[in-house]
């Protein structure tokens, strides 16, 4: 399965949060109790030092869970860059799999 595509805007200097939802091709809901989440923002595939998103499951049996980057790191961001993300999914078997990515847009702070 390919990921997903999904391009986001980030606020600078604010706490930034996007809540997903993880589903069977059928439709149904992914438990995802037990997995572990790992998103990151870079400026290129080559960027040594991306910046770390906080996953944290919302409801585990429903397939849900939220990135989420703090005020600070959002101020950090450079709005006239252009960033790249992803979030990969480990199943407690140790599968990953990549869900989504796409680009991102800091829309600069006053």
């Amino acid at each position: 399965m390919a990921a997903g595509t999904y391009n986001i805007t980030i606020e600078q200097g604010t706490t930034w949060s996007l809540q997903l939802q993880v589903d069977q091709p059928s439709g149904t809901d992914v438990d995802l109790t037990n997995y572990t989440f790992d998103a990151k923002i870079a400026k290129s595939y080559y960027d040594e030092s991306p910046v770390s998103m906080t996953t944290a499951l919302v409801n585990a049996t429903e397939g849900s869970f939220t990135l989420t980057l703090s005020a600070a790191q959002t101020s950090a961001l450079d709005s006239n860059s252009k960033y790249i993300w992803d979030v990969d999914m480990t199943s407690p078997g140790g599968v990953v799999t990549r869900l989504l990515q796409g680009r991102a847009t800091v829309s600069p702070e006053l």
